[in-house]
């Protein structure tokens, strides 16, 4: 009696439970969708961190040599460091990579 009840409810019904189990499916979808773009942006996030902490060394540096303009020790280290030149008297020398 109870059996004959239920299958008969599902036969009526078998629209509700194909669309349920189609929502499902669904839904699991966009929740994989979700997570692979929620990881996808946490990495851009990482990145963009990284680049930030290398622009403000870079900002860093670059204000410590505006600063610096004045100190003639400075100024030989940048010339040296930025254009190539050696002091008089000292020589310059490359190493070749074969």
């Amino acid at each position: 009696m109870i059996y004959s009840l239920y299958s008969q409810i599902f036969l009526r019904s078998w629209w509700v439970v194909t669309f349920l189990l189609i929502c499902a499916i669904l839904y699991e979808q966009g929740l994989k969708e979700r997570n692979r773009h929620y990881q996808q942006l946490n990495e851009q996030r990482i990145a963009l961190q990284i680049e930030k902490q290398k622009a403000l060394q870079k900002q860093q540096d670059l204000k410590w040599q505006i600063n610096s303009q004045s100190d003639l020790a400075w100024i030989e280290l940048t010339l040296m460091k930025g254009l190539g030149l050696v002091p008089e008297g000292e020589q310059k020398v490359y190493f070749y990579q074969d």
